[in-house]
This record gives C-alpha cells, structure tokens and sequence, in this order.
C-alpha cells in the first residue's frame, strides 16, 4: 500500500488543494500571534503576562466554537459528498445561532469582570490591572467570531479554503499593522501600550469577517444562505446534529477548562514563568502550521468521502493521515530541538529569568511533537470527521483530567518543579492516548455515515 499516498495522484493532489491554504492560514495567524507577543514583550514581562492572563478567557471561548463548528463541519463535509447544498446551509445556520449564544456569554464575562477574568491567572496586582485593560476592549471581537467560524467551516468543508485564506489574511495584516501604531505611536498614532493591542485586534477582525460575508454572497456559493435557509431545520436535524455535535463541543470545552487550568498553575509559579509561557505558545504556534493544514484537510476529504459512502476508501485514507501526521511529528521534533530553544533571543526585552525558562521549556517540547501529531490527527481529523465522535471525547478527556492537570498541580504547586518538567507531563497522558486511539482505529466503528 502507498503509505502516505503519493502514488494516488487524485488523493494527493486533492490533499495540497485544501491543506496549502489552510497552512498558510495558519502561518499568517502564527505570525500575528508572535507579533504580538514581540511587540507586547517590547513593554516588558508585565503588560506580556496581563495579556497572556486576558487571552485564556479568549482562548477558553476559541475551542466551545471550535467544537461547535467541528461538529457541524462533520455534517457540511459528509452533506457535500452527497451534493446536498441545502444540508450545509441549515447546518450553517445551526451553527451561528450557537456560536453567537456563545460568544454573548464569554462577552459579558469580559466586559463586565476583566479583573476577576485576569485575577484568576496571576496574584500580582500590575498584572491583572494591565490584563484588565486589554480584556475590556478585546472582547468587542467576541460576538464578531460568531460570523467568522460558522462561514469558515462552510467554505472549508468544501474545499474552498482560500477564500478564508484571503479574508484572514487581509485582517491579520491590517491587525499586525495597527498593533506598531497604537502600541508604539507610531505615525502620529496615540501611543497606546497593551490597549492599542486590543484595539487593533477587534478593527482587524471586523474587516476579516465583513470580508468573508462579501465574497460569501457575492457569487453563488454554497455558504451564500438566506435567512429562510439558515433557519430551516426540522427537530429530526436538530437532534442529529446535537447527537453528534454535543460530544465535540464537550471535548474541546473540557479541554479548554483543563487547559485553562493548566494555565492557572503557570501563573501561581510566577510572572516569569507564565511570561516565559507565552514565548512557548509561539513556537507551539509554529510547529501547528503544517499539522493544521494536513488535520483540516484530512478531516474534509474524510468527511467528503463517508457522505459518499465508501468506508473503505475513507479507512485508508485515515491511515495515511496518520502516517504523514508522524513524518510532520518528526520533522518537528528536529527543527524545534535544533533552533526553538534561541526563539527566546528575539524577546530582548523580556528578563532573562523569563527567556532562560523559556528556553528550556521549549527544547523539552521538541520530543513531544511526534505524539502531538498523531494525536492531532487521530483525534480531530480522523474519529470526528468518521462521526465517531463520542469516541473522540473519551479518548482526548480522560487522559488529560486524570493524568495532565493532577501532575502539574502536584509538580507546578506542591514540589514548585522547574516549567520545563511540569511542561513534559503531557508525555504519559499523550501516550494513553495514543494506545485506545490506535486501538478505536483498528476497530472500524468509527466509520459512521451521519446525513
């Protein structure tokens, strides 16, 4: 058999049209993250932890969307395999309505307790003042991620993935631009600090998703659906959708509290250490971009195939991503043992405490990568693209709450470990999850055709 597929000139060309756009997606918002943390870190371990601080409430309401439209992307997927464009529309519309409930809850949250959001990831005061400032004015991207999501899904799922190429790409350039404005006062700009970060945040995804809504009812595209149409849903599809959908969001909510949570020990072991945190997550950022590529499309082209019905092809299929998933993982691995650790260097102004944590925390992350990316793969791109949804939750959750967050509560708060080895207690939870994943796989119950 042809492992990773590259003798299967219809797979692999189908493969690179989805995954390239979406690995420069990735790129662009991995260079926007690291501009941010460069620019921020210009002003010092303070205004660079208070945003880190911020950003978990962001982050936490990230991965309910995602899980939201991960399910619904399984639907769109499997809906266009058949053709069936009216499938994707009611689907689409199910999403924004639970996207927007969402995003008005995690609004209010930041708009009305920024300190209390921010007090819960640092004790020191500077930095949940700081914190608070950036989350007031943050959060007005919130409600705008409820257009951006659901239509990115929609064009995604079949395979239109340029065209959020183009609009995320125009958004995250105007975000990068206004950040050196308003941080700096550049141009006759306000000098703004932390706030100006903020501000260029919410500008740049507001013409991000005014964009995509453009180009989606411009021309006759599948996401291009009248109000009529985002509502026409009948109880059956709406209780298909939840039955599915209901153990994704679950998956990647309870990720995200244990993940917040995780999050929670970094800032109690200081602002040097969740300084040296957000260092981290832009490298962590970096080794994403080919795996986000290679998942988002794999899932695509699985989910395209079991809304056609061959679960034959689609088994195969899901060996070759995981197989290609490894390769990546590898690759990885040596790129970030090799030069990731010096990615500290470029935050001169961030203590040198904070790059001397950073450093060692990142090269301890090199040796996870290949299991990160069969993971990744498995997981998210494999079992829910196949519908096994519920699998997926079991396999991602219990490893992570009763292996991850008891450990680093025990290393980071109770035997004060350095970060990079309360950073490697993700290596027993990643493995056990590899073990049941593989062994889900093997099974053939996760080819499930949903629509």
């Amino acid at each position: 058999m042809d492992m990773f597929g590259f003798r299967d000139k219809v797979f692999f060309k189908r493969l690179l049209s989805i995954s390239l756009p979406l690995m420069l997606q990735q790129l662009l918002n991995t260079a926007m993250y690291m501009a941010d943390t460069l620019m921020l870190g210009a002003l010092g371990d303070v205004p660079l932890a208070g945003a880190g601080a911020a950003n978990q409430l962001v982050y936490l309401l990230d991965i309910c969307l995602f899980g939201i439209v991960g399910g619904g992307g399984v639907f769109m997927a499997q809906h266009w395999g058949k053709k069936n464009i009216q499938g994707i529309r009611s689907t689409l519309g199910l999403c924004v309505l639970l996207c927007s409930m969402f995003c008005l809850v995690f609004f209010a949250a930041g708009l009305f307790f920024p300190a209390e959001v921010t007090g819960l990831f640092s004790k020191e005061a500077a930095v949940r003042e700081s914190g608070a400032l950036y989350l007031k004015i943050v959060v007005w991207s919130y409600p705008i991620k409820a257009i951006i999501y659901p239509y990115s899904t929609a064009h995604k799922s079949v395979g239109n993935a340029r065209l959020r190429t183009v609009t995320g790409a125009i958004g995250i350039a105007v975000d990068m631009a206004l950040n050196y404005l308003l941080i700096f006062g550049k141009l006759g700009f306000p000098k703004l600090g932390i706030a100006g970060a903020a501000y260029s945040t919410v500008i740049g995804s507001a013409l991000d998703a005014a964009l995509l809504l453009f180009f989606s009812y411009y021309k006759e595209t599948p996401a291009r659906a009248s109000l009529k149409e985002l509502l026409n849903q009948t109880v059956a599809d709406v209780k298909r959708f939840v039955e599915v959908t209901l153990p994704v969001f679950a998956d990647d909510a309870i990720w995200a509290l244990g993940m917040v949570a995780i999050s929670y020990v970094y800032g109690q072991m200081g602002t040097h250490s969740f300084a040296a945190m957000m260092i981290v997550n832009s490298v962590d950022q970096i080794t994403m971009i080919a795996l986000m590529g290679l998942g988002v499309g794999g899932s695509v082209m699985l989910g395209n195939v079991m809304g056609e019905g061959d679960h034959e092809r689609a088994h195969v299929y899901g060996k070759r991503f995981l197989a290609l998933a490894f390769a990546v993982g590898l690759l990885m691995m040596l790129l970030v043992a090799v030069f990731g650790e010096k990615m500290p260097m470029l935050y001169a102004n961030a203590t040198a405490e904070a790059q001397s944590i950073a450093s060692a925390t990142i090269f301890a992350m090199a040796f996870l990568q290949p299991l990160y990316a069969l993971n990744f793969m498995m997981i998210v791109s494999i079992l829910r693209a196949g519908g096994d949804t519920r699998a997926a939750a079991y396999i991602d959750l219990v490893p992570l709450w009763l292996i991850s967050v008891p450990l680093t509560v025990l290393l980071g708060l109770v035997f004060h470990a350095p970060l990079w080895l309360v950073y490697l207690v993700a290596v027993p939870a990643s493995l056990t999850r590899l073990f049941f994943g593989l062994k889900r796989m093997k099974t053939r119950r996760w080819l499930r055709t949903l629509v």
